[in-house]
């Protein structure tokens, strides 16, 4: 049976590693099924330990990509795959800690901390994974406008300052449409939640604001009204921008000192293991 989106997904990068996935996956079930038949060879603590051993090896496969990304480009095996292996570990890696606790409620700091820390980590990286695949292509398909985070800024300020040239070249009309509607999104880069689910930010609604008024204007204060409206539309689109290149900078605050501290609480719990 072809069963398409089981095999490759959409955001599944590569469909091969998706496949070892889901192996990895199948594996572990597996496991647990034989567990539970009756006189299993190795017992509860060999098959405990077994998945264990398993997540800490998992976890140094997910955590290697962070020392694989700051080796040149000429380093061991191409980054893709390094990535993959990022993510797809970190994912197996949460079914072999669920294994190795045998699904009872976590009992200690150490064992909470374990699991907050582990559940965290994998959440968190998902939504990076999907912040990545959706946004740069959701902002070059719906955007005119394409900047660098870092120099919205001062493109903002240099929007503003021509809207300021305008409005004071202006009439009465458009001087108080400025005021009433514009100034105040004008005056810096702004974030929104509306960004992540319209990435318009219904600019086509506010744009029609400037609909109703240039009928009332005459020839010169409507073409200096459309200048207005074509400066707002990019200031708006670089608000969008602003949000969710600032989401994908900033997860990685929420994902990657979790997972170094994860990291130090498997090594404590596998010393005290191996220590007591």
């Amino acid at each position: 049976m072809n069963v398409p989106w089981l095999l490759a997904p959409r955001l599944a990068a590569s469909p091969g590693w998706w496949r070892v996935f889901l192996a990895g996956a199948v594996l572990c079930l597996a496991a647990a099924l034989i567990q539970r038949v009756p006189a299993v060879p190795g017992g509860n603590y060999g098959w405990t330990v077994g998945y264990g051993i398993a997540a800490a090896a998992l976890l140094v496969v997910a955590m290697a990509y962070s020392v694989r990304r700051r080796m040149p480009r000429r380093g061991p095996g191409a980054l893709h795959h390094w990535v993959q292996a990022h993510v797809y570990g970190g994912m197996l890696f949460v079914v072999a800690v669920a294994l190795h606790s045998g699904g009872a409620i976590p009992g200690g700091f150490l064992s909470w901390g374990l699991w907050v820390a582990s559940l965290w980590v994998v959440v968190t990286g998902l939504i990076g994974v999907f912040l990545q695949k959706w946004i740069p292509p959701a902002l070059t398909s719906a955007l005119a406008t394409e900047v660098h985070y870092d120099r919205i800024p001062e493109l903002v300020a240099a929007v503003h300052d021509k809207v300021e040239l305008l409005v004071t070249a202006s009439g009465e009309a458009v001087r108080k449409f400025h005021d009433a509607n514009l100034e105040a999104a004008l005056a810096r880069p702004r974030t929104s939640f509306v960004y992540f689910f319209d990435i318009t930010g219904g600019i086509q609604s506010r744009m029609r604001r400037f609909d109703y008024l240039k009928r009332l204007l005459d020839e010169d204060d409507a073409q200096r009204l459309e200048e207005l409206r074509t400066l707002m539309r990019t200031k708006l689109e670089m608000d969008a921008h602003y949000t969710l290149q600032k989401a994908l900078r900033w997860w990685v605050y929420l994902h990657v000192p979790a997972a170094f501290l994860l990291t130090m609480l498997v090594a404590i719990h596998v010393f005290a293991v191996l220590y007591y």
